[in-house]
């Protein structure tokens, strides 16, 4: 009976330790893992995949839920925990000369601005234009 207790113990020990986390991510949290962009304004869905050091991107149409484009690969460059810039990788990834010009201009300042839960406002900054968006933890 006490290793029968002692066991769903750690069990709910464990389940809320993960609950925790959770409820109080850091920058960190937000370095790895997959993750969701929704932008209604042009109607578009991201499906983000990150490593520390690089980023693929799927997009797909809100409304039919269709990839509507090919896959961007981005490298990361971490300036902190929470800032990082994001540059297009030229060699795996379609491109025109916008992209070129932003990668020659030092890329896509992005900064991790908020965190709620599982969810982060990130502040993406390239020649004085500045705009939030918001993408949230998938896994």
């Amino acid at each position: 009976m006490k290793l029968i207790f002692i066991v769903f113990a750690c069990f709910f020990v464990n389940d809320n330790a993960k609950i925790i986390d959770m409820e109080h991510s850091t920058c960190s949290d937000f370095k790895s893992g997959k993750f969701e962009l929704l932008n209604k304004k042009t109607n578009k869905r991201y499906l983000i995949q990150r490593s520390n050091d690089f980023q693929v991107e799927e997009t797909f149409d809100l409304s039919t839920n269709k990839k509507i484009s090919k896959d961007r690969y981005y490298k990361i460059l971490w300036k902190s925990n929470c800032q990082y810039i994001l540059l297009l990788d030229l060699t795996k990834s379609q491109h025109d000369e916008t992209d070129k010009y932003i990668n020659s201009h030092g890329g896509y300042l992005c900064t991790i601005k908020k965190i709620e839960g599982k969810c982060a406002i990130i502040e993406t900054q390239f020649e004085g234009d500045v705009f939030a968006s918001e993408i949230c933890k998938t896994q």
